[in-house]
């Protein structure tokens, strides 16, 4: 099929000339198409017919193709196909658009739209997914990499032999869009020469592996309509289900009597699909992309964070139940060393009563690791605080116990100075008082005052005791020598 409905022209980016066709209505909403490797903008125009009359379409001959320049530099990397694609969007006052990708224009479509998601309403990918099946790009590559030169119509033979669906009319029309005279009767391709040589040293495409690619594909935030080609040797029936399902909002479709190049191998079940797809999009019948969920990995690397930070949470409260446990102990022995030992060690409790824990929320809302130091300052300081009321509360108790030993032994020397000729009967009668059952129950006694550690006080008493029958046997001694 000739068409005649559009007009050709040409856009400067990056120092690149950049041909396209523009197809319908400039005031209509905007459909942009990028062709696949090694053909032009024209493979769209069956398709652009037929949506003329509703749309503003524009189909792109990418750099190193069509009727567009060579890249010098020999630069066809994705990269650069999406700068072009940025910079014809600027070129061209396009702020939002339909875009469509066939192939290599689809991988370049779904990296701009990542880059730009607010530029893209809605994609179209034809015929292309995550992975290709090696079997189809093999074909491909070895009709692209055939005859440099030929006459047209042997051209048109080879491609027909490529791709029998067409009709051979329809194949030489296409051809004339492809192929350019050599000036010497014969006719050569005008994508890029050096895509057809080894070793050519070009940059092509993106080094990304399937699985980057697939990562990619379920990141593209806008609605998606994947077109397979019912006969497609390149995008396999299962890729093309698992990119439709792990794709945020997408939706696919099987052209029948299509091979890889399904615009034109099947323009009315294309051109149906799409402009369904639109429709339904527009009256809100295709549902919103929904949000990716994050890979395994950093599921995986989440959760166990999750419980690295519950666990040193738990150690955080178990510090503190440790801090407010030695805190209570403390306080007890603080307050019954008080108790018992009297006055003395009033001034331990009172410190310790003024020592508190701060509160929760202020735990909670301090850093971890200064909690963790708090908490172990607070033990620290609660354990000194309970050391030293024991310590004060024992020596209390040492002081009562030595009092009493004085207390008795200045009973023994008393009455030795007032009875020398009785010494003996009054310091017997004196031990007594101070015997170890007097010394006991007063242990006892001042034991209940203070701790258990009185027992040190006793045992002081017990060693005061040979001492004052010492004295009393000197004494009596000294009696009887003066009676002499």
């Amino acid at each position: 099929m000739v068409t005649t409905g559009y007009v050709e022209r040409d856009a400067v980016v990056g120092g690149l000339k950049l041909h396209y066709q523009e197809w319908g209505n400039p005031a209509a909403p905007t459909i942009l198409m990028l062709h696949g490797f090694g053909v032009s903008g024209h493979m769209f125009d069956e398709f652009a017919e037929r949506m003329q009359d509703r749309y503003h379409l524009i189909a792109l001959d990418q750099r190193g193709h069509g009727d567009s320049d060579w890249s010098q530099e020999g630069d066809y990397s994705r990269d650069a196909f999406v700068a072009d694609l940025d910079g014809f969007g600027e070129a061209l006052g396009l702020e939002q658009f339909f875009l469509v990708g066939h192939s290599m224009g689809g991988l370049n479509s779904v990296a701009y739209t990542v880059q730009h998601p607010g530029r893209v309403r809605a994609l179209v990918l034809v015929d292309v997914g995550p992975e290709s099946a090696k079997e189809g790009v093999d074909n491909i590559v070895r009709f692209t990499r055939g005859p440099d030169e030929l006459d047209f119509e042997e051209f048109v033979e080879m491609a027909h032999r490529f791709n029998p669906r067409r009709s051979i009319e329809n194949i030489r029309e296409r051809m004339r869009h492809r192929l350019k005279p050599t000036g010497e009767g014969k006719w050569t391709w005008k994508f890029d020469r050096r895509f057809r040589q080894p070793d050519s040293g070009l940059t092509i495409g993106s080094p990304l592996s399937n699985d980057e690619m697939w990562q990619i594909y379920r990141s593209v935030p806008v609605p998606v309509l994947l077109v397979r080609g019912a006969e497609s040797d390149v995008l396999s029936q299962e890729v093309a289900e698992r990119a439709a399902r792990e794709m945020q909002s997408a939706r696919l479709v099987v052209v029948p009597g299509a091979g890889h190049s399904v615009p034109g191998d099947n323009p009315d079940g294309f051109t149906a699909a799409v402009v369904e797809f639109i429709d339904d999009l527009l009256v809100g019948r295709m549902p919103p992309p929904v949000q990716e969920a994050p890979p395994l990995d950093v599921l995986v690397e989440t959760r166990l964070s999750r419980r690295r930070r519950s666990s040193f949470m738990l150690l955080v409260v178990a510090g503190l139940g440790a801090a407010l446990a030695a805190g209570g102990i403390a306080y007890a022995i603080n307050r019954r060393s008080r108790g018992r030992a009297g006055g003395a060690t009033r001034p331990v409790a009172e410190e310790g009563r003024a020592r508190r824990l701060p509160r929760s929320g202020g735990v909670q809302r301090a850093d971890i690791e200064q909690a963790r130091r708090r908490a172990l300052g607070l033990s620290r300081e609660l354990a000194g605080a309970g050391r030293r009321g024991v310590a004060q509360a024992r020596g209390a108790v040492r002081e009562v116990e030595l009092e009493r030993a004085r207390e008795a032994a200045l009973d023994v020397l008393h009455a030795l100075g007032e009875r020398a000729r009785a010494a003996e009967g009054t310091a017997a009668g004196t031990l007594q008082r101070v015997d170890r059952q007097k010394l006991r129950r007063r242990s006892r006694r001042a034991a209940r005052r203070g701790t258990s550690v009185s027992w040190a006080g006793l045992q002081l008493a017990l060693a005061l005791a040979p001492r004052l029958v010492s004295l009393a046997s000197s004494a009596r001694t000294g009696s009887r020598r003066s009676r002499r």
